[in-house]
């Protein structure tokens, strides 16, 4: 049915547009806390408040207020209390605790860099938690450098602070740390029986900082001892229910995204054991936070949420049989969940093909689903919503190619523009929602079609999927979107003559691949592309493991490999009118890549090009950057591939 009188999508609708960017369920199943994170347009910036509502159903109560960041709540064991983090009164965040039925918060720690995740003890006594420390050099000396791993997007230059455990009193007091050294420790858990806390702690040498293992320690800061030693990066730690058994989350391969569940015995005598298959990969979101594995109440499952072709689902996994016991399965994103194991409750926020963050809850068992709270509902009122679908392609490779295909409020046929956006990784997966991509909502609802696939190398559909387009980047999947095209315009749906192409990340090497491979598309935008695998390799706070993973091999041992899978190498080709973004302060796609592609394109002159530069802005800006910037972005990309489409300009096709 056509929406009569319904709102367009504008770039700026995105600062009203209200995220429940993380949840926790309390103990006893009764409530669920959740943080509302809201954009202040005057000062540019976002707040984030605390909320709770019954697990049951019913109001949502609001916590804490102001215009401060509050986040990361988590539930005293008698879910009394909730530990939280606080940036109110300027500076860094510390840890804060708030009574469950009202009151002041109370401030715990005052660490000059601020303080991290908490985890409480199973008596509620005190708390753990992580935080930087520093390593005493003065503000501007000279940093030196002796490990691959010293710098990490979002954060900066970090081999001069590593992060340490620390416990305090749930009454204040001063903060006693428990680990020393080089290493960073994170995701501290204590053990439920009081007498271990595990986290995760990385790697020290020169090459494989990248690497983290579980360790152990009392929590006197004695009895200190490593629990893996073959996962390459173990994370996560979740105990079971007798505190013999730790669940954690790891990638089989050094440099490989997709994520497993495994389980080791506390005492490390013997190598963990992957319980999911290759195949099975943990589901992980950008604008989602992801948890440690849930134990049940008995010991024998494990509830996490799983990648699932384009969708993802809560699923129960056996620990002894391996197998795998869907709860919540059906056509939407699950991208987190909480469990309360002995009041046999989940809750779990997800993500419809059009809106993320919606906010719900079940059963053990995935019975009895319900939705708690959808923060947008108003704010959805009245729009021009896409019509949206999973469709399958035939594809050009004959393998199985599904894709998020948006098309205008009401279509009824005939053939409009479209725009093909590719997702990152390349191991990830199509996000469904506003606000991943408002630029999407904002070109449909001015008559324009996007499809996104998840294309040869997408997660989610097999480790033999994946690895196909290890050492084949844009080779493998370029075809199948150029057949995805073909498809629509032959059934009439797509303008052949108005096609774009855009995406951030990989999906920005993509554009800048497919603009030096083909006249297929009339506007590019390349936005915090790989644009020269050689140069990414070393700059990058990842290129130096994730590169020779996805390359199968080393630059020094196959370069004409990773020269002949540069876009760089082929911008000389390029006709088609770019716009390149990146933020100046990103360090998984440094700017240095943009400026390759940027320089390329300008000095071969056969096409417009225009490079975009945000200040401040790391790998993520799109997502959560600052907010006038997002808007800016947006607007702009929306104006490139409309000026670049128009009707009366007649591309070249090759």
């Amino acid at each position: 049915m056509r929406q009569r009188h319904a709102r367009r999508f504008e770039p700026d609708d995105l600062l009203s547009f209200k995220l429940v960017s993380e949840m926790v369920l309390s103990p006893d199943g009764r409530w669920v806390a959740y943080v509302l994170e809201e954009i202040d347009p005057e000062a540019d910036t976002y707040v984030s408040n605390l909320w709770l509502i019954p697990a049951g159903g019913g109001e949502p109560r609001q916590i804490t207020f102001g215009s401060d960041t509050n986040e990361s709540p988590r539930f005293s064991p008698d879910a009394s209390r909730i530990a939280f983090l606080s940036d109110r009164g300027g500076g860094a965040a510390q840890l804060h605790v708030i009574r469950v039925d009202g009151g002041e918060a109370r401030r715990l720690t005052d660490l000059e860099s601020g303080a991290g995740l908490p985890a409480w003890s199973p008596d509620g006594s005190a708390l753990v938690f992580s935080a930087p420390v520093a390593s005493g050099a003065p503000p501007g000396a000279p940093r030196v450098v002796t490990r691959a791993l010293y710098k990490s997007d979002g954060e900066g230059f970090v081999l001069d602070r590593p992060t340490h455990l620390f416990i305090i009193s749930a009454e204040g007091g001063e903060a006693r740390q428990i680990t020393q050294g080089d290493a960073n420790e994170s995701n501290p858990a204590w053990s439920p029986d009081g007498r271990l806390i595990a986290f995760s702690r990385t790697r020290t040498g020169p090459r494989d900082a990248h690497r983290s293992d579980l360790w152990v320690i009392e929590p006197s800061g004695g009895g200190l001892r490593q629990v893996t030693r073959s996962c390459p990066l173990a994370t996560m730690p979740s105990w079971s229910p007798d505190s013999r058994t730790i669940a954690f989350y790891s990638p089989r391969e050094d440099g490989g995204s997709r994520r497993h569940v495994w389980i080791v015995g506390a005492g490390g005598e013997a190598d963990p054991r992957m319980i999911t298959s290759e195949d099975t990969e943990v589901a992980e979101f950008p604008l989602g936070k992801m948890m440690p594995p849930a134990w049940s109440a008995d010991g024998r499952e494990l509830a996490v949420v799983l990648a699932t072709e384009s969708t993802s689902e809560v699923a129960l996994v056996s620990v002894e049989e391996r197998t795998i016991r869907k709860a919540i399965s059906d056509d939407r994103q699950i991208t987190q969940i909480s469990a309360a194991p002995g009041a046999g409750t989940i809750a779990f926020l997800w993500s419809t093909m059009r809106l993320c963050g919606l906010l719900g809850s079940a059963r053990w068992d995935g019975s009895g689903s319900q939705l708690l709270i959808n923060v947008n509902a108003e704010w959805g009122e009245d729009r021009a919503w896409p019509e949206v679908s999973l469709r399958e392609f035939r594809g050009a490779s004959g393998m199985k190619n599904v894709g998020l295909l948006m098309l205008p409020p009401g279509h009824e046929g005939g053939p409009v523009p479209l725009l093909v956006n590719v997702h990152g990784g390349p191991h990830a997966y199509v996000e469904f929602g506003f606000t991943y991509r408002p630029y999407w909502y904002v070109l449909v609802s001015r008559g324009w079609a996007v499809l996104s696939l998840n294309p040869v190398g997408s997660g989610g559909y097999g480790k033999e999927f994946a690895d196909r387009l290890r050492g084949r980047w844009g080779e493998r999947d370029l075809p199948e979107h150029l057949a995805a095209i073909d498809e629509l315009v032959a059934e009439g749906t797509v303008d052949a003559d108005r096609v774009a192409i855009a995406g951030k990340s990989y999906g920005g090497f993509m554009a800048a691949w497919a603009i030096g491979k083909t006249k297929r598309f009339r506007a590019a935008v390349s936005s915090a592309p790989v644009a020269n695998l050689e140069s990414h390799f070393g700059t990058s706070d990842t290129g130096y493991y994730v590169d020779p993973h996805d390359m199968r091999a080393e630059p020094f041992d196959k370069r004409e490999r990773y020269r002949k899978l540069s876009p760089v190498t082929w911008a000389g080709e390029a006709t088609t009118p770019t716009l390149i973004l990146c933020g100046e302060e990103d360090h998984r796609c440094p700017i240095g890549q943009s400026e390759e592609l940027f320089a390329a394109l300008v000095r071969s002159g056969k096409a417009p090009v225009e490079f975009i530069r945000f200040p401040g802005g790391d790998h993520h800006l799109a997502e959560n950057g600052k907010p006038s910037h997002r808007v800016f972005y947006n607007r702009r990309l929306v104006a490139w591939v409309e000026a670049h489409c128009a009707k009366e300009r007649a591309p070249e096709r090759a």
